[in-house]
């Protein structure tokens, strides 16, 4: 279930390219220890430094004006209405304790997401196999809200997740 991990959070505000690479640095020297771990333990992280490439992409014709980057096996996209952070590590490891990075991963995604938001809002979905492909492709391209995407994720998938453990069982975890 799941080639990857999608997080999105409800986007309150606009930011710069530079207050985007401050918030992404600043998580990676509160968490670096769950980053390292991640590095020894994880499947796909490799070589952890704490350095982002962040950049704008204009409007065009057919696509909306974004920010997105990528660093230390995550990346982020903040479009119009919501903020997008993905991770290359399998969603399993989310849920499965024998790989220990169960906790670390949950603890820098959630902390990643923090910085952009004052609510608790969170959403974590398995990504890849479409469980999160058409969420993140209306978010982009429609605009949707973060309440418009969990109904969506609703329909598609189900109800939500309400703990890490019931994970192996759903594809989405949900915290409003």
């Amino acid at each position: 279930m799941g080639t990857h991990i999608d997080c999105i959070i409800p986007k309150e505000k606009d930011y710069s390219v530079k207050e985007v690479t401050e918030k992404l640095n600043g998580v990676f020297e509160k968490v670096k220890p769950e980053y390292l771990h991640l590095e020894k333990s994880g499947t796909f992280t490799k070589k952890v430094n704490g350095n982002w490439w962040i950049t704008k992409i204009e409007a065009d014709k057919e696509n909306p004006e974004y920010v997105t980057g990528e660093g230390d096996s995550f990346n982020i996209n903040i479009y119009k209405n919501v903020v997008c952070i993905g991770c290359v590590e399998r969603f399993s490891s989310l849920y499965l304790t024998e790989k220990s990075i169960s906790n670390d991963l949950f603890k820098i995604i959630t902390e990643l997401g923090e910085v952009f938001r004052s609510s608790n809002k969170i959403l974590i979905g398995a990504g890849g196999f479409g469980e999160t492909d058409f969420i993140t492709d209306i978010a982009y391209i429609q605009n949707a809200n973060f309440e418009q995407i969990c109904k969506k994720m609703t329909k598609i998938n189900g109800n939500p997740a309400k703990s890490l453990k019931e994970l192996n069982e759903k594809s989405w975890f949900l915290k409003e």
